[in-house]
């Protein structure tokens, strides 16, 4: 005879389900790795690094020796093109640099393959950005951004949003009239989705374009759009009006315009209060260099650097745009690949990452993976 009630015998296996599939015991569920979001930024410090090297200032030394030790991002570089971009413009003391190439034209496309190989070499100086995509091509174009964002690219542009001056960028094909044209609207809402930064050329600055800047400013308040050279025949007025109304713009200044161009109207003391008074919202850039002598645009970031507070040069340096990189979390695309990879190589541990970290483990395994083979 049965000494165990049915009703009871029911009660206890559904009981032992529920308790297999709430612990994780079910079949599968421990023989694959997992990711978790690091959600986390704790930057380093370097205040007293900045006051130490300054009240031991050695005047026989270039401010690139002086300021080496301290972190330095360049957030606009076109060098993708060249194999040695990485070398050029970190070999004075530049840590960092968000690279692309061409821009807003079909052959940025394959600068932006060019950038990633840059990047898969060297995960520790590179931020990869990407600007070949077209503007008016809605499903092509929003693909290509979905489809980079998810890669594991983690900056948007240089985009030409609009141009009418510039002997360069205003003859690219998919340049925008403005910068609420074509699929900019649906590029901003995508770039807020990922938390990446979108970086526009926008000339002149002033009229329509602006205009047009703001309203996409007011309608896409989740996005962080840094206005590219935004020193280059710009107006400090200009500048302090759009930062005074809008808390999702930054500023790229192009240092190497304001002290080394003869078409600025400027000083870089004239801006150090700009500066000052806005200091999480300016980032350094050298634009490569462009329109001037060979490392002049670096000896700009370091004499701007030199002018600001200890506290202002770090943020400007390098924390305001850091704190962008570091913020982004991996993509389903990214997760799915650390599984794929750590599946071949029997790895089932937990990792906590963000998008840039996902993308330093994926190269890492993807290497352990070749040599298996």
């Amino acid at each position: 005879m049965n000494m165990f009630p049915r009703k009871l015998w029911s009660a206890f296996c559904i009981f032992n389900l529920f308790i297999l599939v709430v612990t994780g015991c079910s079949t599968g569920a421990s023989n694959e790795a997992s990711v978790e979001p690091l959600t986390v930024y704790e930057p380093k410090q370097e205040v007293d690094l900045i006051t130490k090297i300054r009240n031991t200032r050695d005047t026989s030394k270039k401010l690139s020796e002086l300021y080496e030790e301290m972190t330095l991002i360049d957030i606009h570089n076109h060098g993708a093109d060249s194999p040695s971009a990485v070398y050029e413009f970190t070999q004075n003391g530049v840590d960092r640099i968000v690279l692309f190439g061409s821009v807003s034209e079909p052959s940025a496309k394959i600068s932006d393959i060019l950038t990633w190989d840059h990047y898969r070499r060297d995960p520790t100086q590179v931020y990869p950005s990407f600007a070949g995509f077209p503007i008016y091509e809605e499903e092509e174009g929003l693909s290509i951004v979905k489809e980079k964002l998810e890669q594991g690219y983690l900056n948007i542009g240089e985009v030409v949003a609009a141009s009418t001056y510039s002997p360069v960028v205003s003859q690219v094909e998919w340049k925008a009239q403005h910068p609420n044209d074509g699929n900019l609207p649906q590029i901003y809402d995508l770039a807020a989705k990922y938390h990446v930064p979108v970086l526009l050329h926008i000339d002149p600055t002033s009229g329509t374009p602006i205009d047009q800047l703001e309203k996409a400013l007011k309608e896409h308040p989740d996005t962080t759009i840094i206005f590219g050279h935004v020193n280059a025949y710009n107006t400090l007025e200009n500048i302090k009006y759009l930062l005074d109304r809008y808390p999702n713009l930054y500023m790229d200044f192009f240092a190497g315009f304001t002290v080394y161009n003869s078409d600025s109207n400027y000083s870089l003391k004239d801006f150090i209060p700009l500066l000052e008074q806005y200091p999480d919202r300016f980032m350094l850039s050298t634009d490569t260099g462009y329109g001037l002598m060979p490392g002049q645009a670096t000896d700009a970031l370091y004499e701007t650097i030199d002018l600001l507070s200890p506290e202002t040069a770090q943020k400007v340096a390098f924390l305001n745009y850091e704190r962008m990189i570091e913020l982004q979390q991996p993509t389903d695309t990214q997760i799915a690949k650390i599984k794929e990879l750590t599946s071949q190589l029997g790895n089932t541990q937990t990792y906590t990452l963000n998008k840039r970290m996902a993308n330093t483990l994926i190269f890492d395994l993807e290497r352990q993976v070749k040599k298996l083979k």
